[in-house]
């Protein structure tokens, strides 16, 4: 059985991925306490708990390959409550694994989530490394993680970030990859600002260093009834032959509403190279008309229009 708080539960559930709750391999947090942990064969976890915070380093050993995802949850079940979270993961050579990674602030009106991850991802190693977000529902909280993650010849980061139940908040996502030669990575981002109290930055910055080196950037946003959106996607290209693409769609609905796409490419090697595509815009005012003729009131019809975008 599950040893998460019930709060945690209920929003995992809300996120859709109820089915990871009882995953043998896990690391739950809640505010700065490690409630429990557990790591299958070739697994090794070294955590503590700081004055400060959380610290964790976990280590998949070489060419080992975990069949069922790793499950982390942090979560805050107070209102005024801060959480502070320091991650280094290392895949070595050859090992695969996933991880599906939970947020929960259900009940936050002043609290805040700091995250501060380091992933090293061996030769040929791949990370699936999947996050579902849950921050209550009065835009309440704080959060800023910051990422960095180095992908040996031949590794594979693939990664999905998903805030699109319930507010927002302040949220400032920094993520940055380096690929060395035959790497890939895929970061995806999809966020959904319901309120002029959320604010959202999200900036993924790729660096193709590595011969024949490649990667995806997707950013997913809308900003609803004074939401604020702001994504940028940045590829820098340097190793021959290597390929980037960055794409990013936005949508801005309701008074007040901002959205803003930023998509930065650059091109150091005469045989690499990067592309991208932005657009920023209202609601397809014939799908709106289409679902309200079926029943559906406009905020209805809204809500599932910018549903389907994010999947």
């Amino acid at each position: 059985m599950t040893k998460l708080p019930s709060e945690f539960v209920k929003t995992a559930k809300i996120c859709g991925i109820e089915h990871a709750l009882n995953n043998k391999g896990h690391f739950h947090v809640e505010k700065n306490s490690i409630i429990s942990e557990q790591m299958p064969k070739g697994v090794v976890a070294v955590t503590r708990e700081t004055n400060n915070g959380v610290v964790a380093e976990i280590v998949v050993g070489k060419g080992v390959k975990i069949k069922e995802p790793l499950f982390f949850c942090f979560g805050l079940k107070g209102t005024n409550e801060n959480q502070m979270i320091e991650t280094k993961l290392t895949l070595e050579e050859g090992a695969e694994v996933e991880i599906l990674a939970h947020c929960s602030f259900p009940n936050a009106s002043k609290s805040s989530h700091k995250m501060k991850a380091g992933y090293e991802i061996g030769k040929n190693a791949k990370l699936i490394y999947k996050e579902h977000h849950y921050h209550g529902k009065v835009s309440g909280i704080l959060v800023m993680p910051k990422l960095k993650v180095n992908i040996d010849e031949g590794g594979v980061f693939l990664s999905d970030f998903v805030l699109s139940k319930g507010s927002v908040g302040q949220v400032g996502i920094e993520v940055e990859v380096i690929l060395a030669k035959n790497a890939k990575s895929e970061i995806s981002s999809k966020v959904f600002g319901k309120s002029e109290k959320d604010i959202i930055s999200i900036i993924d910055k790729v660096t193709l260093e590595g011969e024949n080196s490649k990667s995806l950037v997707t950013m997913r946003a809308a900003a609803k009834d004074g939401g604020r959106v702001f994504m940028q996607g940045e590829t820098y290209a340097s190793g021959a032959n290597s390929i980037g693409h960055i794409d990013c769609q936005e949508i801005v609905s309701g008074e007040g509403s901002v959205a803003k796409a930023v998509p930065i490419v650059e091109v150091s090697n005469d045989k690499a190279r990067v592309t991208h595509e932005a657009s920023v815009g209202k609601i397809n005012q014939k799908e709106l008309e289409t679902l309200m003729t079926r029943g559906m009131d406009e905020e209805e019809a809204t809500e599932l229009i910018i549903e389907a975008m994010m999947r």
